[in-house]
């Protein structure tokens, strides 16, 4: 297994039906270079590209002093005052849910050039479970399945603990798939559930409102939110996604498509979306029917319990974890790949009971963080040749265990020169529309 299956076949054919690698297949080997004045020269040394997102690109680099492979999320300044909040909540979220669970990314340093704002975190070296998923085109044409139940349980079982994870932290995703489910070189792999840019926290619930999320993974309600009217629950609709990340893996298709409006941005891709979700059972849908005879009984009954449209009726997670489709216990091929998984999140869970978090250096740290997200909004000085980061902050657990060992640089100190902040963080939050009650 392994790294073998991390990019997708350039010639697989791409058909409506569920046996092919429409919904899996990812572009061919991204090639891009980041900005040349990054900042980073004097203390990263650029290895590749590695993928796009909403608010920047990431890329890997390796550590000119320890040489450790990491892999850094590049925004370019000056950030746009409107995506303020949700770039300071993705830092935050990531750094506060620390090295607890061994399926969840883990965020290192926060960096500030001249040029960029740059989020340095863990590298995981096979790329996303969509390749992963599309490099089994050939022999799905044979079996009809892209990943066996068995080798599909062994991921969704890591996969379900992480989204848990999360929850229990109260933190919802929102935008869980393939794409955001990263894989080590281990054999057979581990996942690691990655980009937090959609994550939301919540308080007494997770009643949430922002209408956010990629079309194929969301539910119903979430896209039904896009009024703004209705709101949902952030745990069930990470949930529905969890399902629609288990019928890629298996049958390479999404249950719910926008075929004829192909653009996910559009209200129209959204509206397809939703139509086949209400007009009726979810298994008749005619593009994946014929495929779900592939799948056994008990498999179609939990992905019947997922695929509930009302969600205060849907499966919860635990109630997946209770699943006998979950539950299987799996083959000896992957028996030792989970055995050394709990193994190792056993451990986790022992630091996690005895360490001491100084509350006073979490706040210390997330005020740096403001006040370096408010100066990434500034303009750079297009005079600068510095080579090092203008700050650095790290967001590594061990940085607010005891109140002197935060590693924090002041940002009046490290950024002499900069221009003062044009506003305070809370204006760009009021703002903004998912800042607030969302």
């Amino acid at each position: 297994m392994g790294c073998g299956a991390s990019q997708p076949k350039a010639d697989a054919p791409k058909q409506k039906p569920a046996a092919s690698a429409k919904a899996a297949a990812a572009p061919s080997g991204p090639t891009e270079q980041p900005h040349p004045d990054n900042g980073l020269k004097g203390s990263h040394e650029l290895v590749k590209f590695l993928g796009r997102g909403g608010t920047g690109d990431t890329y890997l680099f390796k550590d000119k002093v320890t040489g450790e492979e990491v892999a850094i999320k590049l925004m370019k300044r000056p950030l746009p005052k409107v995506i303020m909040p949700n770039i300071l909540r993705e830092i935050r979220i990531q750094s506060e849910l620390g090295e607890g669970h061994v399926n969840v990314i883990k965020a290192k340093e926060a960096l500030l050039t001249e040029s960029h704002l740059a989020l340095v975190m863990e590298y995981a070296a096979c790329g996303s479970l969509t390749g992963f998923v599309a490099e089994r085109w050939q022999g799905a044409q044979q079996s009809g399945l892209f990943l066996q139940e068995d080798e599909a349980r062994y991921f969704f079982r890591q996969f379900i603990t992480a989204v848990e994870y999360c929850h229990k932290h109260n933190v919802a995703h929102r935008d869980l798939k393939l794409d955001n489910t990263l894989m080590s070189d281990d054999s057979p792999p581990l996942i690691k559930l990655c980009d937090f840019g959609f994550a939301k926290e919540w308080a007494n619930d997770a009643q949430m409102f922002t209408h956010i999320g990629t079309p194929v993974y969301m539910s119903p309600e979430l896209i039904n939110s896009r009024s703004g009217a209705k709101g949902y629950d952030g745990q069930s609709v990470d949930v529905w996604a969890s399902g629609v990340l288990l019928i890629v893996m298996l049958l390479g298709t999404f249950p719910f498509d926008h075929i004829e409006n192909p653009d996910p941005n559009t209200s129209e891709a959204h509206l397809e979306v939703w139509l086949q979700q209400v007009k009726g059972s979810w298994n008749e849908i005619p593009h994946i029917r014929n495929a779900l005879q592939n799948l056994s009984k008990e498999c179609m009954d939990l992905l019947n319990q997922i695929f509930v449209i009302d969600s205060t009726k849907r499966i919860s997670l635990q109630g997946i974890k209770d699943h006998a489709w979950y539950s299987v216990p799996l083959s000896e091929k992957f028996k030792e790949g989970e055995v050394k998984i709990l193994a190792d999140q056993a451990n986790i869970d022992k630091y996690v009971n005895t360490r001491q978090i100084s509350q006073s250096a979490v706040a210390q740290r997330n005020k740096q963080l403001e006040l370096m997200i408010e100066a990434a909004a500034q303009r750079p000085n297009p005079g600068s040749t510095r080579q090092q980061p203008l700050v650095r902050i790290d967001l590594r657990e061990s940085s607010v265990l005891t109140g002197d060992g935060t590693d924090l640089h002041t940002l009046g100190e490290e950024a002499e020169g900069e221009e003062a902040p044009a506003e305070p963080m809370k204006q760009a939050a009021d703002a903004n529309g998912d800042s607030g009650a969302h």
